[in-house]
């Protein structure tokens, strides 16, 4: 960690902290101090300095920074992994695939991580802007710059990666919770992986969640899940079809709330992925199983689908036509439950079907 990085967690309060405190435990001199405090300031921070009182930031820039996401983790009582900030990259998906590719098997034959494994596992990777965006059946998600925000967790059961939709609902529940806890909104979430805000023009689209998977070769067992999440916060100007479709937090949130306060992205990240990891962490413990019920529970209330009728689209490479259904149910499976017109019954996977965001009534 660099003297800045050490100052800006030590200035991580609401109280002042004294520069001779600073460069006590920075173990760098009261000029080292003042030149990393400038260079702060240079980087959009607004610093406070009064004698015999010390230092106090006033106000932070939204700038997309590894250290205040881990520091908020940390606050809420989370545990976070190694997190990595870019500026702008491909895909955080596409990066974590390419670390995970490095470093090989996460866990070895006795079902421990193995030091790359534990380099990586819980590791979060974020971006302010990607140019490479991509969505579920390889659709391109809009990522523009000081927009949203762009991120992706790497997560290894103890046991492999069983079912890939649950952790995908368990993401989407934990984007719902942090959203609807910051902005005092109330989320849904359109099976299996879009988040909707209701709009004056209609629900729009503001967040997108695509989970893929590492394999082990040797055991033929995927290993490790790659959770990516993508929401849209504010100043998103979407065109064409899509306007039809996406909107961003703060927009939908001034419809009804002309004073509300803007929230750091850091801090969004930062609070879904507290409670992702909450989520999963419940997940590989049988004790906290209880949770795992609620969460379902919750998943299932904030569906938009169900009781809706919907266009079932088979995915490429399956055969069948398009038909129309009516949703029943989300089971624990996070299958969907539909009534065809015929009457029949039919458990339907994510890897399925494909339901276009506009495809149900």
């Amino acid at each position: 960690m660099t003297t800045k990085e050490k100052i800006l967690e030590m200035l991580d309060t609401t109280v002042y902290v004294s520069g001779e405190d600073i460069a006590s435990k920075c173990e760098v001199s009261r000029a080292a101090v003042h030149k990393a405090i400038n260079s702060l300031r240079d980087d959009g921070y607004s610093i406070e300095a009064i004698t015999n009182k010390g230092y106090i930031i006033l106000q932070r820039p939204d700038f997309i920074r590894a250290i205040e996401i881990e520091n908020e983790i940390k606050n809420l009582g989370g545990t976070p992994g190694k997190v990595f900030a870019f500026k702008s990259i491909d895909s955080t998906n596409t990066e974590a695939k390419r670390q995970c590719a490095v470093i090989g098997a996460f866990r070895n034959a006795t079902g421990e991580l193995t030091d790359g494994g534990k380099s990586l596992h819980r590791a979060l990777f974020v971006a302010d802007q990607q140019t490479g965006g991509r969505g579920r059946m390889g659709r391109v998600f809009v990522s523009p710059q000081d927009s949203g925000v762009y991120f992706s967790l790497i997560y290894s059961p103890k046991n492999g990666v069983v079912n890939p939709a649950f952790l995908t609902a368990a993401a989407a529940i934990a984007v719902c919770r942090a959203v609807d806890e910051l902005y005092e909104t109330n989320t849904k979430i359109k099976w299996v992986n879009d988040i909707f805000l209701e709009s004056k023009n209609g629900l729009k689209k503001i967040c997108g969640i695509l989970t893929e998977g590492t394999s082990n070769f040797e055991t033929g067992r995927i290993e490790s899940a790659i959770v990516g999440i993508g929401i849209n916060v504010r100043n998103g100007d979407f065109k064409g079809e899509l306007s039809k479709l996406a909107g961003n937090i703060e927009d939908i949130v001034f419809e009804t709330k002309n004073d509300f306060e803007k929230i750091s992205r850091n801090k969004i990240v930062a609070h879904v992925i507290f409670h992702l990891l909450e989520i999963y962490d419940a997940m590989e413990s049988e004790i906290e199983s209880d949770k795992i019920t609620k969460m379902m529970s919750e998943y299932k209330s904030r569906s938009i689908l169900i009781g809706k009728t919907v266009k079932v689209n088979p995915t490429a490479g399956l055969d069948g036509k398009s038909y129309s259904a009516k949703v029943l149910d989300i089971n624990k499976n996070v299958e969907l439950i539909v009534e065809s017109e015929n009457g029949e019954i039919k458990s339907l996977s994510s890897g399925e079907i494909s339901l276009h965001s506009f495809d149900f009534v």
